[in-house]
């Protein structure tokens, strides 16, 4: 009888989709699959699944892919042909490997399956983490440079600052990224998820990425003329951090505009001796507006967003930081009505971004154009009245791509162009007035057939910087010239999965390392440039294994780096006044090498169960001396269970639906620098509930450093100054979202 109902259903099926254009997503056992997320690459946009099953295919144009995914089931990418019938069945699959594994899915910076790239996503990173870094660093082999949540940054396998590069929607941030004292320059506002690329491979975007490249994207738009929205807040108890975002999404017919807005404020943040420390807080506040058109085979997208965002620099010092103790930067007392003054040391950042994108699909030729403007603001307070430094970067970049698709082929060839000014506001400068321009050209050809693929790419750039300063004395005008190129190959067989990686890709100085002669307060020393500097250039092997079952899978990537030339600033013997001076100079050889690997596990009777362990062991020497690089994370072990409790009825009924335990354990840092210190190692263990209130209420309840732990990274930016002021201490966070 369940045959024939079953044949009945397809049946039936198979008519609607005829007669309505629709597609249908089933299970293995041919049962319709509900509020499966269908993105349609191409087109920027996102539907659902009904309880049938399926979804429209109105407006969907031929050669365009579609990504289908949903918790507990086997992503897929699906190439649309109009002259086919669209029925795809999805495998459950309890252990979910988005994040680190091989499988199918879409991806802005290529095929995952032949490039090692890696996604987190951000859909729910408001109400699941304090930070748009801090999520991110969940992954193996990324950690941060930070003084506690205002200024953020991320370091990947040990690199960090211009050598991990940050794109938004397409658009390269460049938000002053040289030093360790400015952060990432935006939130996670409106966000989707983050794909990551570790290493040099990333050639569409990637030129000068021989640390790694961040793609952040937006939440698609929605189709099916609906209107959606939400409104969230959060609050912080050891910083008194207050948060509230709203987001508006709205379709009528061809158009379609996504809005989302943002407002935080943090007060000087509690140390695990229950002390403040002095000058931690921040404010930010964010815009974001983006409206899509589309005409027949053409789309057409604005963006535009604002952020602002001011941050204490705290633990400033005048001279040796060594020389301070932590009684002098830390206070029993927190003083509310204290706001930000110019008297103390902050920094005020206003960046805007405008995005103009246009696509024009034609079977399985698919032609796009990118073109952004980006501003970055930067003005800094020493302890006086007036700025001791007030620099404006410009970024204008244009980057049309041709994708085309044949057979198991797919060539894409594109180019990007980049004008770069950074300009100085005022008498007082660290680095004069400089700019830059680049052209780079990029093919890559990725072929798939079966269980076997492999992927071979080629860039070439041209990069001319140049500066002509009086004040600076300076006239300079030099042009940097290399390639850059990529061969992965993957191979399946069964449960086994193995990937390769050859990369290479080169950075040309950047202007603070030619140019800089002044203090840099941020980072309490005085800076001298060298003109003097080379490109580094890198070469990255990268082994990936993958073995995997319905409740298990196990991951093990071990990578080498080798970075010739390799740009560094070291301290000298020398003051300048009170400020010790730090030259930039060239090693000749630098080995990054190390191993990730990561367990993902869900017990046979138990699939709401997940366990995850990642264990990541680096180091980074440099082979012309007897040390090692600077601010390198130590090696460590990352373990996380989640319990999702929804299907609990006698647990669910309590609105309770999720618990979460997240445990970082860090080894002792014996591998440093040469002007570091040893860091001790440090447990941190956090604990989050999920409470589901009602269908669109939804609230979590975080506990971070449960155990007030006392530690201070080897990459906090203020880990040198006396003696090492430490992270946060225990906290509560509070966090609600209502969705409409």
């Amino acid at each position: 009888m369940k045959q024939i109902l079953i044949l009945t259903y397809l049946m039936i099926s198979s008519i609607f989709l005829y007669s309505q254009k629709n597609g249908v997503v089933l299970d293995k056992e041919n049962n319709p699959i509900d509020n499966v997320n269908v993105f349609i690459t191409d087109q920027n946009t996102l539907l659902y699944t009904n309880d049938k099953g399926l979804f429209s295919l109105d407006g969907i144009l031929n050669g365009t892919y579609i990504h289908l995914y949903k918790q507990g089931y086997a992503s897929q990418v699906y190439l649309y042909k109009e002259s086919e019938e669209i029925k795809i069945i999805l495998e459950e699959l309890h252990v979910s490997l988005d994040e680190i594994g091989v499988v199918e899915s879409f991806n802005e910076l290529g095929n995952n399956k032949l490039t090692n790239i890696e996604k987190k996503s951000l859909k729910n990173n408001f109400l699941n983490s304090n930070s748009l870094v801090d999520n991110i660093t969940e992954l193996s082999g990324v950690n941060t440079i930070s003084s506690g949540l205002g200024i953020q940054k991320v370091v990947v396998r040990g690199l960090s600052g211009m050598r991990v590069i940050s794109y938004l929607n397409g658009m390269k941030i460049n938000n002053q990224q040289w030093a360790n004292d400015h952060g990432i320059g935006f939130t996670d506002l409106g966000l989707s998820e983050v794909e990551l690329i570790k290493g040099a491979s990333a050639l569409k975007f990637g030129g000068e990425a021989i640390g790694g490249l961040l793609y952040f994207k937006d939440e698609p738009f929605i189709s099916n003329n609906k209107i959606k929205g939400f409104v969230a807040s959060k609050f912080n108890n050891s910083s008194y951090l207050s948060s509230s975002q709203f987001g508006l999404k709205i379709n009528r017919k061809n158009l379609y505009i996504n809005v989302n807005g943002q407002y935080s404020i943090s007060s000087d943040y509690r140390l695990p001796n229950n002390n403040y420390l002095f000058n931690s807080r921040f404010k930010q506040d964010a815009f974001k507006l983006s409206i899509g058109y589309k005409y027949n085979k053409w789309q057409n997208i604005i963006r535009y967003q604002l952020h602002n965002e001011t941050n204490g620099l705290a633990a400033h010092s005048h001279g040796d930081p060594s020389g301070y103790t932590v009684d002098q930067f830390t206070s029993a007392d927190l003083d509310f009505n204290e706001d930000f003054k110019v008297e103390r040391p902050t920094q005020f950042v206003e960046n805007q971004l405008f995005i103009y994108e246009t696509k024009y699909l034609i079977n399985n030729l698919k032609f796009s154009f990118h073109a952004g403007h980006f501003i970055n603001n930067l003005i800094e307070y020493d302890k006086w009245t007036v700025p001791s430094f007030n620099l404006t970067i410009t970024n204008t970049q244009l980057t049309p791509n041709i994708r085309y698709i044949h057979n198991n082929f797919t060539i894409n060839v594109g180019s990007q162009i980049s004008m770069l000014d950074n300009k100085n506001n005022f008498e007082e400068k660290l680095m004069p007035d400089a700019n830059s321009s680049s052209v780079g050209t990029y093919a890559i050809m990725d072929y798939e057939k079966n269980n076997f693929g492999f992927n071979s790419g080629l860039r070439l750039d041209n990069k001319t910087i140049t500066s002509k300063d009086i004040s600076f004395n300076t006239d300079y005008d030099n042009k940097f010239s290399s390639k850059s190129f990529s061969t992965g190959i993957y191979y399946k067989m069964l449960d086994h999965t193995l990937r390769f990686t050859y990369s290479g890709a080169f950075r040309a100085p950047h202007f603070s390392e030619l140019f800089s002669d002044g203090v840099h307060h941020g980072t309490n020393r005085y800076e001298i440039g060298n003109q003097n500097l080379n490109i580094e250039y890198s070469n990255q092997f990268d082994l990936k294994y993958q073995w995997s079952n319905e409740h298990m899978a196990f991951i093990v990537n071990p990578f080498i780096q080798y970075i010739d030339d390799f740009i560094s600033i070291e301290p000298t013997d020398s003051y300048n006044g009170r400020y010790k001076v730090y030259n930039y100079v060239q090693f000749k050889e630098v080995e990054i090498s190390g191993v990730e690997m990561n367990i993902h596990y869900h017990p046979h009777q138990l699939h709401n169960l997940h366990f995850e362990q990642g264990y990541t062991f680096l180091q980074a020497k440099n082979k012309s001396a007897d040390y090692n690089l600077a601010l390198v994370p130590a090696s460590n072990i990352k373990t996380k269970l989640l319990l999702d409790l929804e299907k609990y009825q006698n647990i669910s009924k309590y609105k309770f639906n999720s618990i979460s335990i997240y445990h970082y354990y860090t080894f002792d840092q014996k591998n440093f620098a040469q002007y570091e210190e040893l860091t001790e190692g440090y447990n941190v263990i956090n604990l989050k509930l999920g409470f589901k209130l009602s269908k669109k209420l939804n609230a979590m309840l975080a506990m971070d450093n449960l155990l007030n732990e006392e530690y201070s990274p080897h990459t906090s930016r203020i880990r040198n100054v006396a003696g090492g002021i430490p992270n946060p201490g225990r906290s509560f966070n509070v966090s609600i979202k209502y969705d409409f």
